[in-house]
């Protein structure tokens, strides 16, 4: 049985936090987990460089920022994205007054927290945001992560940093 976390974050995250998201990646791959991103700049690609293959990186349109991944609308269908709008609508608190770009950004959102189906949510998420909290758009999907009952171990929380270093031995 496949294991699966959520790798993400801010764009803006510090380089040194970035070499330890790619570390954890690598470490995590090891141990058979599979990373689920977004492919944003930053943290998502910081994970995504130690993760391989063992990547379900999901986008909010086909061919986002040249990558190939077939987790996008096109290919998820219809039905189950307008499920995943649905969620992310309930966990935004202005999702209607949102671009249908940035919509569909926080709807990919919620797969990268549920999985491809919606139905098999990550045993954990490894983040970092500005203020340790859930804010900026990875806020989105640690409101999800919580509404699901998914821990979030937020790098930029010095205790948490160091149990994630302490349980991967990084």
């Amino acid at each position: 049985m496949l294991r699966y976390y959520s790798g993400i974050g801010a764009r803006a995250t510090p380089p040194e936090v970035l070499s330890l998201m790619t570390r954890a990646a690598f470490a995590l791959l090891k141990r058979g987990y599979v990373l689920r991103s977004g492919h944003a700049i930053g943290a998502d690609s910081a994970f995504e460089r130690g993760a391989g293959d063992a990547a379900q990186i999901f986008l909010p349109v086909p061919g986002w920022r040249s990558s190939e991944s077939v987790f996008h609308p096109a290919a998820l269908g219809d039905e189950l994205w307008g499920r995943a709008r649905a969620i992310a609508a309930a966990h935004h608190p202005a999702f209607a007054g949102l671009s249908p770009f940035v919509q569909a950004l926080h709807t990919r959102n919620v797969f990268q927290v549920l999985g491809p189906a919606l139905d098999s949510p990550s045993e954990f998420v490894l983040c970092w945001t500005a203020d340790g909290e859930a804010s900026g758009g990875t806020g989105q999907a640690l409101r999800i992560a919580a509404s699901h009952g998914v821990p979030v171990y937020n790098l930029q929380r010095d205790r948490e940093r160091a149990h994630v270093e302490r349980h991967l031995v990084l």
